[in-house]
């Protein structure tokens, strides 16, 4: 079973992505593990070195990154992948896509106080989050010109404002056997 998350920050993807591949005896992958191992290839330790002093000058990275995605996509059958546009790079995966309100979303965030965001109130967060998202779709669009967001690119999106991590998981596995039974 080859399974594709994607969705906004705060919405339980990583909390998601862990129970569902508990569940199914799935691997986990995400865009950061083709990147770490990419600054490691690289000599980098830091990944947040290797992207500020060498992907900004080497923009094929990014591209490197996605193909590598999509030869694991091509080679692996049973994995849940974590990527924002991993639809495009996994198209037969079941492709789920995890919404959420700003304001609970941006709260998520604050509330597991997260080393890598700087922002320490909720309207920060909010506004922080939507800079970081709108840029991201806008580098989408530019390179594969696709919206990350459309929910036509997804089999199944999943509103999580009002959902425990349980209700999620629920709802989440009720799809996916349904489309696997």
């Amino acid at each position: 079973m080859k399974i594709t998350l994607a969705g906004v920050p705060g919405s339980g993807k990583s909390t998601l992505r862990k129970t569902l591949a508990h569940r199914f005896k799935l691997d986990i992958k995400g865009t950061g593990d083709f990147m770490r191992k990419k600054a490691q290839e690289h000599g980098y330790n830091d990944i947040t070195s290797f992207v500020k002093e060498y992907v900004s000058q080497h923009p094929e990275v990014d591209r490197e990154i996605d193909e590598a995605q999509k030869k694991f996509g091509e080679e692996n059958d049973n994995f849940v992948l974590d990527a924002h546009i991993g639809f495009l790079f996994v198209p037969d995966s079941i492709k789920i896509f995890l919404q959420c309100d700003p304001k609970v979303m941006a709260k998520r965030i604050l509330d597991a106080n997260r080393a890598t965001e700087a922002a320490r109130d909720l309207q920060a967060a909010i506004e922080a989050t939507q800079t970081r998202m709108s840029s991201m779709r806008e580098n989408f669009k530019k390179l594969y010109d696709v919206d990350m967001h459309d929910e036509k690119n997804f089999d199944f999106v999943l509103d999580t404002t009002k959902l425990t991590p349980e209700e999620v998981f629920q709802t989440v596995v009720e799809y996916i056997e349904s489309r696997t039974s």
